[in-house]
């Protein structure tokens, strides 16, 4: 027991809403030498979570829920206190006249939070108190070649950024439109659109999620394409963006496609790095596995291993700190895997029986 204690650390987890009584929230605790995991509180009455941010100080998680409003389906942007490993009272920050954020992040000053709404395409962000929210709607006007998937704009992420060759600025905030196949930036105190650093994604890729490779200082932006199970890389020369390069996820030979030519098989999913930035990770699901790249000093990726996963679905992962082990959110299975991750091979190796979860969705230590 006394090991347990010592090498314990808590991982908050978000499922997707639908849950049995609204347990959409839990405290998994975690032993980062032995890879053992329990669920140790789960939140109930709580539906519409997506993912979710912690501040620095982990005293609070800042997400979303769903709710009605007028008999329409809105929002609201709320808080929960953090107390060690336990999830405590929540806090009404916003309502949004919207429907529930598929993505939440804190801009890198922690005064503002940012979301991104999929249906409607709205983005935007708020005061932690609640005042001065703005927002901008993605226009339908640039439609991927997808039908099935890209309608119309799809907002899917926020990220923040220092572009140090960017004059006026500090921070900036992109957003991932999937529909459109673009990334806009906007200064997240105005949303004043930046368009000379645009990126245009290949036709059909379908960009999900981006993340900057951390010790360049935001020179190089890694963007996960969904639609093509692939991973972008683009160089900030300046004031705009070049893509320098492109990694499938997938083994050669792998059909992406069903048989009738439009239902794809399988979905990027989730993009991470190692704390040192040397080690690129993204989940497939459909193909289920993750992929592993080197990330080399000119932020070129060389694949290193595609890792099978044991369950369905794979949402979202995030690494143990010390990364020995690897918690991997089986969304399909409705579980929770631990799996011991061996750096130099870049392998995966499941650890224990799954902990069930109902389609988990997002990790934070």
């Amino acid at each position: 027991m006394t090991g347990w204690l010592m090498a314990v650390v808590y991982c908050y987890v978000v499922c997707n809403s639908g849950a049995p009584d609204g347990r959409s929230l839990h405290v998994l605790q975690c032993d980062t030498q032995t890879g053992a995991a329990r669920i140790v509180q789960t939140v109930k009455g709580v539906q519409g979570t997506t993912y979710f941010q912690l501040d620095r100080a982990k005293r609070n998680l800042y997400t979303c829920i769903r709710e009605k409003r007028e008999g329409k389906n809105r929002s609201a942007i709320v808080k929960f206190a953090l107390n060690g490993g336990h999830i405590g009272e929540m806090t009404r920050i916003a309502e949004l006249d919207c429907e529930t954020p598929c993505h939440i992040s804190l801009t890198p000053d922690e005064k503002r939070v940012a979301f991104a709404t999929y249906v409607s395409a709205t983005c935007g962000t708020v005061g932690i108190d609640g005042t001065g929210l703005v927002t901008y709607k993605f226009p339908d006007d640039a439609m991927g070649p997808n039908k099935k998937r890209q309608q119309k704009a799809f907002g899917h992420q926020t990220f923040h950024f220092k572009p140090r060759a960017v004059k006026g600025v500090g921070y900036l905030m992109g957003v991932v439109d999937l529909g459109c196949d673009r990334i806009k930036f906007f200064d997240p105190l105005t949303m004043k659109e930046f368009k000379q650093l645009e990126i245009k994604a290949e036709p059909g890729d379908g960009p999900r999620h981006a993340i900057m490779k951390r010790e360049s200082d935001g020179k190089v932006l890694f963007v996960l394409n969904e639609l093509s199970s692939s991973v972008s890389t683009y160089a900030l020369a300046g004031d705009d963006f070049k893509r320098t390069g492109c990694k499938s996820m997938l083994p050669a030979g792998y059909n992406r496609w069903a048989a009738d030519g439009e239902t794809l098989n399988t979905k990027a999913a989730a993009i991470k790095l190692t704390a040192d930035g040397k080690i690129l990770m993204a989940s497939n699901r459909g193909y289920d596995s993750i992929a592993f790249y080197e990330v080399l000093p000119c932020g070129e990726l060389n694949l290193k291993n595609i890792a099978p996963l044991k369950g369905k679905f794979p949402r979202d992962f995030e690494l143990m700190p010390g990364e020995k082990f690897m918690v991997v959110g089986h969304k399909m299975s409705d579980e929770i895997q631990i799996y011991r991750f061996d750096r130099a091979t870049c392998t995966l190796e499941p650890v224990g029986e799954p902990i069930k979860a109902y389609r988990p969705l997002c990790f934070k230590f």
